[in-house]
């Protein structure tokens, strides 16, 4: 589930976004929730923290969507934020809030979805999960928050986490289907990497969890893709 606030003074604009959430939920299949505010602060009193993503208008009655995205980060620097402005050159003030884009009224259901999508597979990759470990001796409950990278050696998996290493006979695939709409990617045929905790790429290798692991060519493109998608940044050419 994507927990959204969607912050704007007109009525109509609040409407058309809470219908284009909707529309947009039908076609990813993720639950999303949208919360409609009319004034910044309403939205910053009795704030939660349980928001995933806020759509914020910059010209709001009273606190202007600015000053209410300052307070925002002061709070919570976690939360993804989308201006709406009717001035494309407004959009620069997000640039010190860390807004990760914006859409220009009157918004356009296709603007919307392209930078909704990016932003809902953003904060899927953030979230994690708990996944039980069946092993010979035992189960292990581990967080994929916790996780560095799994390895394939012969017919066991390896989990490198924070709190070890555990082994696990079975086949990568299966852990792969398990880890699915989370922030791992396959580097070569034999690592599956958790890309919260990748620390520096240095031409074909990452450092994760303390270790270097090797980029496969046919895997390089793909995977620096999705590297520079979770941080946010620019993919190479």
């Amino acid at each position: 589930m994507v927990r959204v606030a969607i912050v704007d003074d007109e009525q109509r604009e609040l409407d058309t976004l809470l219908d284009f959430f909707r529309k947009l939920q039908n076609e990813l299949r993720e639950e999303i929730v949208a919360t409609p505010f009319q004034t910044g602060e309403a939205l910053l009193e009795g704030y939660d923290y349980s928001y995933d993503l806020i759509c914020l208008d910059i010209e709001l009655d009273g606190r202007d969507g600015v000053s209410v995205a300052k307070e925002l980060r002061r709070r919570d620097g976690k939360v993804v934020l989308m201006f709406v402005t009717n001035m494309a050159q407004m959009a620069i003030c997000g640039y010190e809030v860390r807004a990760l884009d914006f859409l220009v009224k009157p918004v356009s259901y296709y603007s919307f979805s392209m930078k909704m999508r990016s932003a809902v597979r953003m904060i899927q990759n953030r979230k994690s999960r708990n996944i039980v470990l069946q092993m010979v001796d035992g189960m292990q409950k581990i967080s994929t928050d916790q996780l560095y990278y799994v390895e394939v050696s012969g017919h066991y998996i390896f989990y490198h986490t924070k709190g070890g290493e555990f082994r696990q006979k079975a086949a990568l695939k299966e852990v792969e289907e398990k880890l699915k709409g989370l922030s791992f990617e396959r580097c070569n045929n034999c690592y599956l990497v958790n890309l919260k905790h990748v620390d520096c790429v240095k031409k074909d290798e990452i450092y994760v969890g303390g270790d270097w692991l090797k980029i496969s060519r046919p895997r390089r493109k793909a995977f620096l893709k999705s590297l520079a998608n979770y941080m946010g940044g620019v993919e190479e050419a």
